[in-house]
């Protein structure tokens, strides 16, 4: 390489070459990167196929220090706030709570009711207190007048009072049942249902 007294040495490195023949690559004047005293000087922005360049770090180094000086092209720079990330706390893993329970009803549809066995027993109690109830003050025929969705006692097949809601009222005076206790489903007639004591309400 020729040096002229006086004149500044310039080399420039070729990098790649774009699709129309055009070299791509870098200036260097008296062992300076142009591109980097350009940006540092605050008269450049970096493009972003500088990420591919071995002078990346430089570049965006040089940026970095005039974006902070507010010079020139980044005279408006405001430095875009740090968004607080809130770390998500993991759920915690799911743990089995296993009941015994007793399977009074399954149906067609494949849904079960089932009864806590813990507390089976004061169900049994407030089944003996709702027929002694009934003992000692029997429904009156005729008293009764089912409406959809009311809760009552209705007599089952086995001839005992339970709980029950009024699902549907025919002509006839046929009533279809749901035992809220045991989860079954009956037909029966008025004469067999009676009004819920306020005592053994749901």
């Amino acid at each position: 390489t020729r040096v002229i007294p006086g004149i500044p040495q310039v080399e420039v490195e070729v990098e790649s070459m774009d699709k129309a023949g055009n070299f791509i690559g870098w200036l260097h004047i008296e062992g300076v990167n142009l591109s980097v005293a350009l940006v540092e000087q605050a008269l450049s922005r970096v493009h972003f196929t500088a990420e591919r360049s071995p002078y990346c770090k430089a570049l965006l180094a040089a940026q970095d220090a005039a974006k902070q000086r507010k010079e020139k092209v980044w005279s408006h720079y405001e430095e875009t706030p740090v968004e607080e990330v809130v770390p998500v706390l993991e759920e915690k893993e799911r743990t089995a709570n296993y009941k015994p329970v007793f399977v009074t009803e399954i149906t067609d549809d494949l849904h079960f009711y089932v009864q806590d066995v813990e507390t089976g027993a004061q169900l049994e109690k407030l089944m003996e207190n709702m027929r002694a109830e009934v003992g000692a003050h029997p429904p009156v025929e005729g008293s009764f007048s089912p409406r959809r969705g009311d809760f009552c006692i209705a007599k089952f097949v086995d001839g005992e009072w339970y709980r029950a809601r009024v699902e549907k009222v025919e002509s006839g005076g046929k009533v279809h049942i749901f035992y809220i206790d045991y989860g079954n489903v009956s037909g029966t007639r008025e004469s067999e249902g009676e009004t819920c004591p306020p005592s053994m309400d749901p």
